[in-house]
């Protein structure tokens, strides 16, 4: 998706009618008016563990079918979103991918490469469409900073770095003092699973190839040793052209949150939200993006005025651009094997701590 104007349906897709499956409504529950906007969209089933959470959103929304388990909840639907614990990302995919069903999924796309080849699997032997979910890709600042990457602005991209340090702490357990799905997830591993996750798309984007390999370095588990995850986990990053990619993340120290991007280039850089390119044989001041008109005219971003920031405006694109891939019968924007890539260099991140080593990232095209 290119712009925040997001621009109407086919006519087809405004004759149909596409019933939606929200699976895991702690988050799901917020996008049921999103998908009622979209000409020929309902939400028309809901799934979740917790009955009074199916009862509260159902009332509130007059949507009657509700199920506690996911698979009886499949011939009800053409689509599902999934957003619950990583864990069962894969077999909830897989389950309804086989069924037929298109999937909008939150990341991580699969727990191990087993799971990611049977993904692949049911993909192409059914023809059902994956999305992965990353509001990275529909905020606006980096909208434009890709916008103005694909137009060249900055001239030969030579690196980039994105940053993920974002505090989640109080997120590893629950009020009773037990874990989390998030928290057993950190507990199971060395974390690596979690590193590039939230801050590789948007800059695989840009430079618009995969990674080949990469080697990851850390703190090691020191500000909440209970947890096997380590503090801060870097990963550089090699792409098949020898050009270079940075991944930083860190979910547990005490530090302000940091998300954003830096990117330079022969003729120029961005650095979280701002541009700087040449001008007159000068690399130019900083153009922001809030209000910059000269750093919007260089891109195909539009900005509705009063247009909701954030996720809000994130969310909205990402709901759009999924039911487009559908109607359209197209590639969604962010498919599987963007998510299974992903994915897959944090694996590789995982060995690469383990080992001390580079590592091959796995390749599912």
């Amino acid at each position: 998706m290119s712009t925040l104007q997001t621009p109407p349906l086919s006519p087809r897709a405004q004759a149909a009618v596409h019933r939606i499956g929200l699976v895991g409504l702690v988050q799901a529950r917020n996008f049921v008016e999103m998908f009622h906007r979209i000409p020929g969209c309902r939400v028309t089933a809901l799934c979740d563990l917790d009955k009074e959470k199916l009862s509260a959103v159902g009332d509130k929304h007059g949507i009657k079918a509700r199920f506690t388990e996911f698979e009886a909840m499949l011939p009800e639907v053409d689509a599902v979103v999934l957003a619950t614990p990583i864990q069962v990302h894969g077999t909830h995919a897989l389950a309804a991918m086989r069924a037929g069903k298109h999937v909008l999924c939150q990341y991580i796309a699969a727990m191990h490469p087993d799971e990611a080849h049977a993904l692949v699997a049911a993909a192409r032997k059914t023809g059902a469409k994956y999305m992965t979910i990353e509001t990275d890709c529909y905020e606006e600042r980096n909208m434009v900073m890709m916008a103005l990457a694909r137009k060249g602005v900055f001239g030969e991209l030579t690196t980039g770095r994105g940053y993920y340090m974002h505090d989640c702490k109080e997120l590893g357990r629950n009020r009773d003092g037990s874990l989390t799905w998030r928290g057993e997830l950190w507990n199971s591993m060395l974390g690596g699973r979690n590193a590039a996750v939230h801050n590789s798309l948007p800059l695989l984007k840009c430079f618009g190839e995969r990674v080949a390999e990469v080697f990851a370095y850390s703190t090691g588990a020191r500000t909440v040793p209970e947890y096997k995850m380590h503090d801060r986990i870097t990963i550089v990053a090699r792409l098949h052209s020898c050009r270079v990619l940075e991944f930083v993340t860190d979910i547990l120290s005490y530090h302000p949150n940091v998300v954003g991007y830096q990117l330079q280039g022969t003729r120029g850089c961005w650095e979280f939200d701002r541009a700087y390119f040449i001008e007159d044989g000068r690399l130019s001041a900083p153009k922001t993006v809030a209000g910059l008109e000269k750093a919007y005219a260089l891109t195909d971003v539009i900005v509705e005025a009063g247009h909701p920031r954030g996720h809000g405006l994130a969310w909205e694109g990402i709901i759009r651009a999924f039911v487009r891939s559908i109607e359209h019968d197209k590639r969604p924007p962010e498919d599987l094997y963007d998510a299974l890539e992903m994915t897959a260099i944090g694996w590789a991140a995982e060995e690469s701590l383990a080992t001390g080593r580079f590592t091959k990232v796995m390749s599912f095209e």
